[in-house]
């Protein structure tokens, strides 16, 4: 058993900031299952055929994504290793569904590259909790 050594300020920081970019993306969810009509309405017409043609299997990856971000997020907080395990699953999700609504779904063809920034920042948000929950392992900072 490695020695849990106490984690610099900027480990809280991380943390903390992990922890409220996951409530957004678990708000972000919410708001995406519980569209109305009328709010899907609002959409361009193929945007809203790109939104009602999504799989139910897509939702609970997304669900997946979002809430084992969070529980990751926490996970890192409380200085519990097994907050990597958990972002490397939700990092996954992130892959799967972003893969599949821009190359299954023929996203970028309706929505234009432009469309494509947002999903990679969080691929890539992803992938750094991913390394940075490793990396605390390794110093010692969670166990």
């Amino acid at each position: 058993m490695s020695a849990i050594v106490k984690p610099p300020v900027w480990f809280w920081v991380v943390a903390v900031i992990a922890i409220l970019w996951n409530l957004l993306g678990v708000y972000a969810y919410l708001a995406d299952v519980m569209m109305s009509p009328e709010k899907l309405a609002d959409y361009p017409e193929e945007e809203q055929a790109l939104i009602a043609g999504r799989p139910g299997w897509l939702f609970g990856v997304y669900a997946i994504a979002v809430f084992g971000g969070l529980i990751g997020s926490a996970a890192l907080a409380l200085r519990k290793a097994f907050a990597a395990p958990i972002f490397a699953v939700s990092l996954a999700a992130i892959l799967i569904q972003m893969g599949y609504v821009f190359f299954g779904m023929n996203a970028l063809s309706i929505l234009g590259l432009g469309a494509a920034v947002f999903p990679a920042i969080i691929c890539l948000i992803g992938a750094f909790l991913l390394w940075f929950s490793m990396q605390s392992k390794s110093k010692g900072w969670i166990g």
